[in-house]
């Protein structure tokens, strides 16, 4: 589940390479064509159950398997307003960064070395947005860690999904510490 985390990234950067939501649908339907072959010896027997324990949303974490937040106590972690708080935060945080990539992909102006890659140009006459590799994998590893900080819980084992991406995002930050 936590590929999922990479899923509000790649829907922005299918956004902004087709200009259009036909084409962004076209993409995601070739996504859903993949789950569902994949998927299909489950569904075709056991459908139900196989949507239901795959996205089981009402689920209460165990708190012991928190690593984001041992530091609240036991009773608000598995509260329901505690569930939407983060839920919201998530999705804001995502919101406000989704409107400052959408910016910076058609008006970015290049000031220094290390943001130059963040340079959109349009290429031959059809007018489509060309993305660099760079912006598509600081977008994509943003919107993991950004899951990232607002999961619930969280096994350890689902730390090896963002790590490598830490020295990426510390390199193209413009934050002065």
């Amino acid at each position: 589940m936590n590929v999922l985390l990479f899923a509000p990234g790649l829907l922005l950067l299918l956004l902004q390479k087709n200009r259009s939501i036909w084409g962004t649908l076209w993409h995601l339907s070739i996504c859903a064509a993949v789950q569902l072959i994949l998927g299909w010896p489950f569904l075709s027997k056991y459908p139900v159950s196989y949507l239901r324990k795959a996205f089981e949303l009402d689920r209460v974490f165990f708190f012991k398997w928190t690593v984001n937040w041992k530091f609240i106590p036991e009773q608000v972690f598995i509260s329901k307003p505690w569930a939407l708080l983060l839920l919201v935060c998530h999705l804001g945080v995502l919101a406000f960064l989704a409107k400052k990539w959408q910016r910076a992909s058609i008006m970015q102006k290049a000031t220094t070395m290390t943001r130059e890659w963040m340079q959109n140009t349009y290429v031959g006459t059809c007018n489509k947005l060309k993305l660099s590799p760079e912006y598509v994998m600081f977008t994509m590893f943003v919107s993991n860690f950004v899951g990232i900080a607002f999961a619930r819980t969280l096994h350890y084992q689902f730390y090896c999904w963002y790590f490598h991406s830490l020295p990426m995002m510390h390199w193209i930050t413009t934050m002065k510490y």
